[in-house]
């Protein structure tokens, strides 16, 4: 006579839980064997513990509880199971790219606020970068409503057009304007991410080079005064730079009463070391 365990003993002998096998009968996944009709107890035979260890594996490679089903119901077609397998495969390996662009952009930022927290905020120090690609913006006017909205529509459109939330925000100030008028002036806006797409024609490259850098947290709205410690630097030392200042952010964050901070850097490209 075939024996029969009731749902504890299936729940125990399998490691999982009651209510789980009571979804799965629900789901009609993995039915009773045997239902008593005056108690309405449940029981499992044998067999049933070979469907769980099915529907374990499939559940440990990431199968839904639909494409479980149909592994289940397509008993005889090995073709179909290899392409159910295929396809999760796929899945995987587009959600390891994922988190590896994830990881990435946590080391990065890990990188820069430790290198911040090494050098000391304010400091002016050189610093080489490789060659970065950034998606232009030609509006400028920061802390406008209109530039504020502009930003908004762009950001969107990287996070539709790249899919990714992993960006940095770069403003390009004039040089000229801060030695010659002791004016900040924003002139263009950036935008930097991973996988920028050949095709878009907004591209521009920033040069891979020595730069004259300085890191700052402070609040959006007092930011020429770093400006001014790097243009008395430039001076001092009689630095030759090329082209206008970047405003990189690295890292924005609020408080518990609203107010916004941002760790962030200023860079100018140099001619040479000093």
């Amino acid at each position: 006579m075939e024996k029969y365990f009731s749902i504890g003993e299936m729940a125990k002998l399998n490691n999982i839980s009651i209510e789980t096998l009571r979804h799965y009968d629900r789901y009609n996944l993995l039915n009773p064997d045997y239902i008593n009709e005056k108690t309405g107890y449940r029981y499992y035979s044998i067999k049933s513990f070979m469907k769980l260890d099915i529907i374990k594996k499939c559940k440990a490679i990431g199968l839904s509880l639909d494409e479980i089903k149909d592994v289940m119901n397509d008993y005889d077609s090995l073709g179909s199971i290899l392409k159910t397998l295929e396809k999760q495969k796929d899945l995987v390996n587009k959600k390891l790219h994922e988190l590896n662009t994830i990881k990435e952009s946590i080391e990065h930022l890990e990188n820069d606020i430790k290198d911040s927290l090494a050098i000391g905020l304010n400091n002016v120090f050189i610093k080489y970068n490789e060659e970065r690609k950034m998606i232009k913006y030609n509006y400028s006017g920061r802390y406008t409503e209109e530039f504020e909205m502009n930003l908004r529509k762009s950001l969107v459109e990287i996070e539709e057009m790249y899919n990714t939330f992993n960006y940095q925000i770069v403003f390009s100030t004039s040089y000229n304007d801060l030695i010659n008028k002791d004016k900040l002036t924003y002139t263009r806006t950036m935008i930097k991410t991973e996988d920028v797409l050949n095709t878009d024609e907004r591209i521009i490259i920033l040069p891979k080079g020595n730069y004259l850098t300085m890191y700052f947290d402070d609040t959006f709205y007092d930011i020429k005064k770093y400006y001014n410690l790097i243009i008395n630097y430039i001076k001092e030392k009689n630095v030759k730079v090329i082209g206008d200042f970047h405003e990189v952010y690295i890292i924005t964050r609020a408080n518990s009463s609203g107010e916004i901070k941002a760790l962030a850097q200023i860079e100018i490209l140099i001619e040479n070391n000093i």
